[in-house]
This record gives C-alpha cells, structure tokens and sequence, in this order.
C-alpha cells in the first residue's frame, strides 16, 4: 500500500530573543542592579487626598506670633487702665493732692488729718466697694513668714478674716484712732462675716474703678507721712 504524503505544516518558529518577557514573567531580572534613589524620578503627591499629614514645624518666629495671636484674644485693654508700675512715683504732684485733700499744708498723720481724710473719703467712695487685702494681716504672719501650724492657720481663716479674703465695704464707720487711722467695716464675701479693719490695709479689687486710686492714695500717705 502505497505511503500517503502528509501534508507539511507550517509550524512558526518562535524567536525567543524577541519574546517579551515581562507578559511571560513579571519578576524583576536579578542580574540588573536597581536604580540608585537619586535616578529615581520624583513622585507628585496630590495633597488634597492625604489625611493627618502632619505640619511642617514651626521657626521661632512663627512661634512668637502664635503666642502673641493666643495672648492678644484673650487680653482686656481695661486690665491695663490704671497700672502706673512704669511710671515714677511724683512726690511733689502727690503732696499737693493730700494738701488739697486737708485743706492744709501741713499734711503730716495725725488723728485730726485721718478724720479730715475719713470726711474726703465719704465724699467720694463708690459703695459697694469690693476689697481684699493688700498684705498679710498683723495674725497671719505667724502662718505666712514664720513656723506656724498650716492646720491651725486653715482653721484660724474660718472665723479671722484673711489677706485672701475678698470683702464688702458696705458704709464707713466713724471711727479713727490714733495709731491706725481710718477702720472701715467690712463683710466677707464668702461667709458674710462682718469685721472691722484698718482701712490702710485694704486695697480695690477692681483696679479699673475710681475706689482703687483712692485707696492708694490713702494708703500711701498712712504709710509715709
């Protein structure tokens, strides 16, 4: 029987040189070295999209005007009404004042020139006039500067009044005496205990008011004159 000649297929022959790899094998070729960071080409971040990026850090000057920014809404101009830290104590203008104040040139303290001072301040005090201490108290000194009990000086503040202590002149008392001057009596704001104390003792609580320089006055001239 007689071979039959099968017909001859055309089989392409792959060229493998030209095969392209990276459909056949995406693993990187090992034998290549990767590129140093420096060859690489930038990436562009779209901002809008990232969540929590953190700020770029603050220089010292961007620092100063956040503080002062925080510092500025908080800030009263009233605060700073009446301070006259800066400004040097005048004592001729001051001795003309308490001149005016008794009538007199003879400004010395005396138990006639308080109840001249008591009368001027009558006259001119706002009431309710709220106070607090301008310094320790003759008893609590014992306590504040010295070895005292800070048990026994918690218990004492509950029935004597303290420097701390924020209180209500509600009227002035006609009383002077000779070596303290003016007394005044006055109501604790917490408890509304009454007391009576020296008035030259006591300073404004509300700097912007017209009490407070008047209080300052007094004081100074009890103290120096």
């Amino acid at each position: 029987m007689p071979k039959l000649n099968q017909p001859k297929v055309n089989k392409s022959k792959v060229n493998k040189s030209k095969v392209n790899k990276s459909k056949v094998d995406d693993r990187p070729d090992q034998s290549q070295s990767l590129p140093s960071p420096s060859e690489l080409p930038p990436v562009q971040l779209d901002e809008t999209i990232v969540a929590g990026r953190r700020p770029k850090p603050l220089n010292d000057f961007q620092r100063l005007l956040e503080e002062l920014s925080e510092l500025r809404s908080g800030f009263d101009p009233e605060m700073l009404a009446h301070l006259e830290e800066n400004i040097p104590f005048n004592t001729k203008q001051f001795e003309t004042k308490i001149s005016k104040i008794l009538g007199s040139k003879n400004i010395d303290f005396s138990l006639k020139n308080s109840v001249k001072y008591l009368d001027y301040i009558k006259q001119n005090i706002q009431l309710p006039c709220h106070v607090t201490g301008i310094e320790e108290f003759e008893w609590e000194e014992e306590y504040t500067m010295g070895a005292g009990s800070k048990k026994e000086y918690a218990r004492l503040k509950k029935t004597q009044p303290s420097y701390t202590d924020r209180f209500t002149i509600n009227r002035l008392e006609d009383l002077v005496v000779q070596e303290e001057g003016i007394f005044v009596e006055v109501q604790r704001i917490g408890d509304r205990q009454k007391f009576m104390l020296p008035l030259s003792e006591l300073e404004s609580v509300d700097v912007a008011s017209r009490n407070n320089q008047l209080l300052d006055d007094y004081a100074v001239w009890f103290l120096n004159y």
